[in-house]
């Protein structure tokens, strides 16, 4: 009987019922590309600096990295469901600029994915047997460092700004983006001093790479 009820509540506000859906499961594809992307630079951080890539690890790693793939493809499935939604019954909202500045922000998110996908990820397995960051330049490790700025900085901006209802229809799109670009700038700039860091730890000048090497995801340094 309870569940009988349940069903036809659900069944008084279709249209209602159709938002909640779309909520749940836009929650879902937030906690689990954030969680994932959270637990992959942890893993960084604890193992793979320091110690060496193992096959084990390596397996999580992809396992992890295919979770933030699927928490994307959920975020993108809502996202251009409640625009369909509020084109349709909602038309409003259509107006609120943060609506669209979260588009953007996973517009770039679903591109440094593609990166870290292309170039992170083969690296990463590449590695196996040896520490992270062996045999790159400062560029490289740059490069590799500010990915993964990037990706946690436009998983967490999401999350902030659906977490301030009071932004909506208040806060121009530039002021929101404006906002996301400073995060990632201070986001970057802490990595770069986690490279220097890592340099002067390992002794090197961070310009070269092991003689003869070509690193055929990355470039040749």
């Amino acid at each position: 009987m309870g569940l009988m009820y349940l069903i036809d509540t659900l069944r008084l506000d279709p249209v209602a019922s159709i938002k909640t859906g779309l909520r749940i499961i836009h929650f879902v594809g937030l906690a689990l590309g954030l969680g994932a992307a959270t637990v992959l630079d942890l893993m960084i951080l604890k193992f793979f600096l320091k110690g060496k890539v193992t096959t084990d690890q390596w397996n999580v790693f992809h396992f992890g990295s295919r979770i933030v793939n699927a928490g994307l493809i959920l975020l993108w499935i809502t996202g251009l469901g409640f625009l369909a939604y509020y084109s349709a019954f909602d038309p409003i909202r259509l107006g609120n600029e943060k609506v669209w500045a979260k588009m953007t922000i996973v517009l770039i998110l679903t591109i440094n994915g593609v990166f870290l996908h292309m170039a992170v990820l083969p690296r990463v397995k590449a590695q196996i047997g040896r520490s992270l960051l062996d045999g790159m330049s400062t560029g490289q490790r740059s490069l590799f460092f500010a990915s993964g700025a990037l990706s946690a900085t436009s998983w967490y901006v999401p999350l902030l700004l659906g977490a301030m209802p009071q932004l909506n229809f208040v806060v121009p799109m530039t002021t929101i983006l404006q906002a996301y670009a400073l995060l990632l700038a201070l986001a970057l700039l802490t990595t770069q001093f986690v490279i220097l860091a890592l340099r002067d730890a390992d002794g090197t000048d961070g310009q070269t790479i092991r003689q003869g090497r070509t690193d055929p995801v990355m470039g040749t340094a």
